[in-house]
């Protein structure tokens, strides 16, 4: 995981569901955890090759307020 500013943000695009699942590791295998919609934006707390890791502000979930998203359907703003 590479870390970035503090000031980051990650916005979600369209996809074809509608909604972008949130995982819990940045794996598409990993347990979705929560999922976001399009268009809202999120504090960016890390990065893999094809994963954002966000924090979770709207969405309480068990294994805490952090989670990935595929960066296919998500850009850094």
């Amino acid at each position: 995981t590479v870390p970035v500013s503090p000031l980051s943000r990650v916005k979600i695009l369209d996809t074809p569901t509608g909604f972008l699942r949130v995982r819990a590791k940045p794996d598409k295998n990993s347990p979705e955890i929560g999922r976001v919609s399009p268009g809202e934006t999120f504090p960016l707390l890390g990065t893999t090759a094809d994963w954002y890791q966000i924090e979770l502000e709207t969405i309480a979930t068990d294994s805490g307020r952090q989670g990935w998203v595929s960066s296919h359907y998500a850009q850094k703003i």
